[in-house]
C-alpha cells in the first residue's frame, strides 16, 4: 500500500467502544478508543470533502489517510486539521497511516531505509513514533488515536533484515503506547506481520494485514495466527489499487474490512442507502464490474478478483463476487445485468462463463446490453479486441481460445470489368468480434487473402475451355475458417464464327485503339464488317459469369 502506491464494495458496519484487549498491553488506552467494524478503503491522497459527499452514496464509512513519514509520496493538499474535522463530522472514520523508513531489504527502489544495525533501528522507530505523534496533532487528531504504521513488505528468508524490521517496529509501537497512543502496524502478511508475531511485548495493539486474496475475511489467513488481535484489532487489505465510482466520482482506492480502532465514529453511521450505481476495478487493469442503480435488491458487496493461474483452458480469468451487506451472505442473481468489462488482450479469444472454474459455458454474441428471456449471460465484442459480458449471476468471466468458425460469407457477387472478375461480399460475424482475413477460393484453393476490413477483391485467373468456380472464405484470428460461400461460376464465351483467316492485322490494332483511346487511329477499315464487331465483343469478354 505504500503510498508511495502500490475490491468490493459492501456495507454493514457498526462503532463501539472496546472494553477489553488480549494480545496487547495496551488495554487502559485502547478503552478510550472507537472501533469501526465494516467496509473501508484507503486512497493515495485525501480525497476533498466535496468527494466523500459524493460517496456517502457508496457504503464505505472508513478511510486510511496518510499524515506523514519520509517514504510518503503523494501530496495531501486537501489533508488539515479542518478536513479531519469536516470528514469526521460527516460520519466517516479514519485510520492514519505513517509511511517510515523501510526494510533494509525492501525491494522498492528510491526509498529510505531501516538501519541494518538493530539498536539503532529500534531509536529510529522511537523516533518515527515520535513524529507520527506530531503530525497527528497538527492534523487535530485526538490524543490517544490509533497511529499505524505503513511498513512494506520485503524479503522472507533474510534473518538480519527481519532483525530491523522487528527492532524498528517494536521501537514505534512501544513510544506511542508510552505517549498514550494505539500503536498499529500495516504490512504484507508474509513478511511484516507475519514477524510481528514474535516480538513479544512490543507487539502492536492493531494490526492492518495486506493480503490481496479478495476474500475480506479478518481471520484465517495462512501467515497470521488467529489467536492474536482477536479482540477487534484487525484490518484486512484485501483488493489492491483500482478505481471505484461513487455518486460521480472516481478514487483510485484499496479495499479494506476493518474491525479495529478508528479516529472519528462517534457521530452514527448513516442509515444503508438504496442500491447504487457504481463500479469496481480487478485491480490489474484489465477488466472493470459495473452496475446500474437497483441491479441488487440491498446494498450489497461486489467483488472483482483475478485468478491467478487462470484455470485450463483459460487465459484470463476473473471471479465475479456479490454479497449482502454481512460480507458474507451470497447474492446469487442479480435484478439488473453486471456488466463486466474485460480490456483487450489479443485477438483469438472469446468470453466464457464458469460457475466453478472448470466447466465454461460459451457465451451467445448480441449487439446490446440487453439480455433476452432465459438468457442468464451474453456478451458484445469492441472493435478494439475488448469484450463486455452482462450477467445476472456471480461466478468466472473468463477467455478462451476461440475455436468457432465465423459465419458463411454472403451477398457474393461477380461481373466482369475491364478484363478482371470483380468480387463482392457483405461482411461475416464472428464470435471474438473481428474477421482477420477473407480467403479468394479458385476452385477450392486459397488464390488470395485479403485484411478482414475488405469486402472487395478483381481477379483474372480463369480456366480456357473450362468452368471456373470463384469463393469467398471467411477467417477469423484464431485461424478458424468458415464455411465457403455459394459460388461465383466463370465459363469461357463461345468464340464467333465465320472469322477470317487469319484475321487481319488492322484488327487487332483497331480493338486495341478503341480500348485505350489514346493515339491516332490506325489504318483500318472505316466501317469494318459485322464479323469484327462481334469479334470485338468477344475479345473484350472472353469469359462471363454463368448465371
Amino acid at each position: 500500500m505504500l503510498r508511495m502506491r502500490r475490491a468490493g464494495v459492501l456495507i454493514s458496519f457498526a462503532v463501539a467502544c472496546v472494553i477489553a484487549v488480549s494480545g496487547s498491553s495496551a488495554a487502559t488506552n485502547r478503552a478510550q478508543v472507537n472501533v469501526f467494524t465494516g467496509y473501508g478503503f484507503d486512497a493515495c491522497t485525501a480525497p476533498s470533502l466535496d468527494a466523500l459527499t459524493a460517496w456517502s452514496a457508496s457504503p464505505y464509512r472508513a478511510l486510511g489517510i496518510y499524515i506523514g513519514g519520509v517514504n510518503r509520496a503523494c501530496t495531501q493538499n486537501n489533508l488539515s486539521a479542518t478536513w479531519v474535522a469536516g470528514a469526521t463530522a460527516a460520519g466517516w472514520s479514519l485510520l492514519p497511516l505513517y509511511v517510515g523508513l523501510q526494510a533494509p531489504c525492501a525491494s522498492q527502489s528510491g526509498l529510505q531505509k531501516i538501519s541494518s544495525n538493530a539498536t539503532t533501528a529500534q531509536s529510529q522507530g522511537v523516533a518515527a513514533a515520535n513524529d507520527a505523534v506530531s503530525k497527528a496533532s497538527g492534523y487535530g487528531l485526538p490524543f490517544g488515536s490509533p497511529l499505524y504504521l505503513d511498513l512494506e513488505g520485503y524479503a522472507t528468508t533474510n534473518a538480519a533484515c527481519t532483525r530491523s524490521a522487528q527492532a524498528f517496529a517494536a521501537g514505534w509501537d512501544n513510544q506511542l503506547r508510552a505517549q498514550g497512543y494505539v500503536a498499529g502496524i500495516y504490512g504484507s502478511a508474509s513478511s511484516t506481520i507475519r514477524d510481528l508475531q514474535s516480538i513479544g511485548v512490543s507487539i502492536p495493539d492493531d494490526v492492518w494485514i495486506a493480503h490481496w486474496n479478495g476474500d475480506p475475511s479478518e481471520f484465517g489467513d495462512p501467515y497470521v495466527s488467529d489467536s492474536l488481535w482477536v479482540n477487534h484489532q484487525r484490518i484486512h487489505q484485501f483488493k489492491g489499487g483500482h478505481k471505484e465510482t461513487w455518486g460521480g466520482v472516481t478514487i483510485n482506492i484499496d479495499n479494506d474490512f476493518v474491525d479495529a480502532a478508528v479516529v472519528g465514529g462517534s457521530a452514527p453511521p448513516p442509515p444503508p442507502p438504496p442500491s447504487p450505481a457504481g463500479s469496481v476495478g480487478s485491480g490489474d487493469n484489465l477488466a472493470t464490474a459495473s452496475w446500474s442503480s437497483g441491479a441488487f435488491d440491498t446494498t450489497s458487496v461486489v467483488t472483482l478478483t483475478p485468478v491467478a493461474p487462470p484455470p485450463a483452458p483459460a487465459s484470463y480469468a476473473v471471479r465475479l463476487t456479490v454479497t449482502a451487506a454481512d460480507g458474507a451472505t451470497p447474492v446469487t442473481t442479480f435484478a439488473a445485468p453486471v456488466d463486466v468489462h474485460l480490456v483487450s488482450q489479443g485477438r483469438g479469444l472469446v468470453p466464457a462463463f464458469s460457475t466453478d472454474g472448470v466447466n465454461w459455458a460459451p457465451l451467445k454474441r448480441q449487439t446490446t446490453g440487453m439480455l433476452a428471456a432465459g438468457v442468464t449471460a451474453a456478451y458484445t465484442a469492441g472493435g478494439d479486441g475488448s469484450f463486455d459480458v452482462y450477467t445476472l449471476v456471480p461466478g468466472l468471466v473468463g477467455l478462451l481460445p476461440d475455436t468457432s468458425p465465423p459465419s458463411q460469407t454472403t451477398n457474393v457477387r461477380g461481373h466482369f470489368s475491364n478484363g478482371a472478375l470483380v468480387l463482392s461480399w457483405s461482411s461475416s460475424v464472428d464470435n471474438s468480434g473481428a474477421i482477420a482475413s477473407y480467403n479468394v477460393l479458385l476452385d477450392g484453393t486459397p488464390l488470395v487473402s485479403l485484411p478482414g476490413t475488405q469486402h472487395q477483391a478483381a481477379v483474372r485467373a480463369f480456366h480456357p475451355t473450362a468452368q471456373t468456380v470463384y469463393r469467398v472464405q471467411a477467417v477469423d484470428a484464431a485461424g478458424n475458417a468458415a464455411k465457403a460461400s455459394k459460388a461465383i461460376v466463370v465459363v469461357p464465351t463461345a468464340k464467333p464464327t465465320k472469322l477470317p483467316k487469319p484475321l487481319p492485322h488492322w484488327a487487332w490494332s483497331l480493338f486495341s485503339w478503341q480500348h485505350r483511346h489514346t493515339g491516332a487511329r490506325p489504318k483500318a477499315p472505316a466501317k469494318p464488317g459485322a464479323w469484327y464487331w462481334r469479334w470485338a465483343a468477344w475479345r473484350a469478354a472472353p469469359f462471363h459469369v454463368k448465371v
